[in-house]
């Protein structure tokens, strides 16, 4: 079966939707690892201190390759009861080498979740659309969300290696790395739920997605820069690389392919090399001052937006026409 007909331009642009929620939830938590003589009892005694009611970011996420960029920016409030809404704009740069050309689209978008439910809204063509994101990004909501003891020391098992780089009074930062493969087994069982509204195709569809996400986490460590403000214990900024992440993704994809397992196209197999060896995916979060934050709100017009999980159809289709076209 041709990789498209399998998936559909849809559920591959999906992808790109997961990615980009996935990872501004990544770094929008509290956790504190605090490194000392100790690091990691420092680190536990930290992190379960965490009391934040309303934790309030900025988060900028960076997808670059040679003839497309896509650029995540947002501003996102998680409350206590663990409700999350995000706003930003998703901004889509494709060039055409071929023609000398390029073109910019900014994309306005939402996020929102409550319990295992998360929807992103999308602006397209002046129509707001909704997609609903099962799987990694609700797993990954609730890795750093949560006040389970059981899900608070899994998350503290995670923690391979706690580089100090700088003490002072006022400011701790960190080299910190995460066990890729205890990470995907915390995701696994943390997106479980989120999978019950869907049923037949599309339940199999998007447990397909996940698990090549979940390949991707096991099969590489993530590191990460985290800076702390040791007054009040809470994260001033955090600088994620993710990039082998997505290579190992794409390469996953690849070698189903090599296995016989999924037919690409050429176009497809292209995209995927692209995306496996030569893109970078790249993270910043910074901290905003709840009493300066703006609330984040979802306008009567979005909340009645329709499911299309096409939405974002036309910018797969270009990222295919840039490889093929190169």
């Amino acid at each position: 079966m041709n990789f498209l007909g399998k998936l559909s331009f849809r559920r591959v642009a999906k992808v790109l939707a997961v990615a980009a929620v996935s990872g501004s939830l990544f770094f929008g938590g509290d956790v504190v690892n605090a490194a000392a003589q100790d690091g990691m009892w420092a680190f536990r005694e930290a992190y379960l201190a965490q009391t934040s009611a309303t934790r309030t970011f900025s988060q900028d996420f960076n997808l670059f390759s040679p003839n497309f960029h896509m650029d995540f920016d947002s501003e996102a409030q998680v409350f206590q009861d663990g409700s999350m809404r995000m706003s930003g704009n998703l901004t889509w740069t494709y060039t055409n080498t071929q023609k000398n050309y390029s073109t910019n689209n900014k994309i306005p978008f939402f996020v929102e979740q409550t319990n295992n439910a998360m929807t992103f809204y999308v602006q397209r063509n002046g129509r707001w659309n909704k997609m609903m994101l099962p799987g990694l990004p609700a797993g990954i909501a609730l890795m750093w969300k949560s006040t389970d003891p059981a899900i608070l020391q899994g998350n503290m098992d995670a923690v391979k290696a706690v580089e100090l780089v700088r003490d002072t009074p006022d400011v701790r930062i960190m080299n910190v790395t995460l066990d890729g493969a205890k990470v995907a087994d915390i995701l696994q069982k943390n997106s479980a739920a989120s999978f019950a509204n869907l049923s037949g195709t599309a339940l199999k569809e998007q447990q397909e997605i996940f698990s090549r996400w979940l390949a991707a986490f096991r099969s590489t460590d993530i590191t990460f820069m985290w800076t702390v403000n040791k007054p009040t214990w809470e994260t001033s900024s955090a600088v994620f690389d993710l990039t082998n992440i997505l290579r190992a993704y794409s390469r996953h994809v690849l070698d189903e392919s090599a296995a016989g397992r999924v037919v690409l196209t050429d176009e497809e197999r292209e995209l995927l090399d692209a995306m496996g060896y030569y893109s970078e995916l790249k993270a910043y979060t910074a901290a905003i001052n709840p009493n300066k934050a703006y609330p984040v709100n979802l306008p009567d017009d979005v909340k009645a937006a329709q499911e299309n999980d096409g939405a974002l159809d036309d910018i797969f289709h270009e990222m295919t026409t840039v490889v093929v076209n190169k």
